[in-house]
């Protein structure tokens, strides 16, 4: 109808009619435009809250969880240390059977593996090409270090585990064979049958295993490690927190 319009002006040469109609036709067209890369934007915010608010509940849950292992990693420093006091005294231990059992088993936690954060979230908004789409330059940047520098963090961790969790389990377990330390290969003390520790001597045969160079060697180098852990874990805990608060506030701009 528009077009008819523009044509019969044109045979009239009605110029003034012709340029408005004309005018008519290209501001709908903007406006059709802008009401599609306004739909679009839309969409992206919306999109982007849903990853921000994904994003955030990982973090909460990382903060708690780096939270307890950082409670461990304490409890792990203490038992290790108590450990080296009993086995390194010449006198009877006044600790139970029971107790410094507790003792070993605090001492072997997190001798493995450093965990890791939640990353499932934040690489599928990479891998999606989303990432950018976050206005936030600060953010993004955030968000892409955090990410980088916790899995870092868990290779120079890892790095420095050391045999000793794999030494206490050779001394219960007599199918433990060799300990890997560092790159090469030792021979794990004399062991001890998991049976024994039911025994009334069990501790006591432990200790008499454990007197030796090569375990007290092991003992100290995991009271490093796992000072280095505690040091890493609130490292981890503050940028968690740091990013947790700049994830909120985007959330919170979003949501105004």
């Amino acid at each position: 109808m528009l077009l008819r319009r523009i044509a019969e002006s044109l045979k009239k040469r009605d110029w003034g009619t012709v340029v408005l109609e004309v005018l008519i036709v290209i501001v709908g067209i903007l406006i059709g435009l802008q009401v599609d890369n306004w739909n679009q934007s839309r969409k992206e915010r919306a999109t982007i809250s849903v990853y921000l608010d994904r994003i955030g509940l990982d973090l909460d849950r990382d903060i708690k969880f780096f939270s307890f292992l950082s409670d461990e990693a304490k409890n792990k420093r203490l038992a290790l240390a108590k450990l080296k006091q009993i086995i390194t005294s010449e006198k009877p231990p006044k600790e139970s059977s029971n107790a410094i059992l507790a003792l070993l088993s605090n001492s072997v936690s997190l001798g493995f593996e450093f965990p890791e954060v939640q990353t499932v979230t934040f690489f599928d908004l990479r891998s999606s090409g989303k990432l950018a789409l976050i206005e936030n330059a600060s953010l993004r940047q955030g968000l892409s270090f955090y990410y980088q520098e916790s899995l870092h963090r868990s290779d120079r961790v890892e790095s420095r585990i050391t045999g000793y969790a794999g030494a206490v389990y050779g001394l219960v377990d007599p199918q433990a064979g060799l300990v890997q330390q560092g790159t090469g290969m030792i021979k794990t003390i004399p062991r001890i049958k998991e049976k024994a520790f039911k025994t009334g001597g069990a501790v006591e045969s432990f200790l008499m295993s454990a007197r030796n160079e090569n375990f007290l060697h092991l003992l100290t180098a995991e009271q490093n490690y796992t000072v280095f852990l505690i040091s890493q874990l609130k490292m981890q805990m503050k940028e968690t927190g740091a990013l947790k608060q700049e994830v909120a506030a985007a959330i919170g701009e979003k949501g105004d």
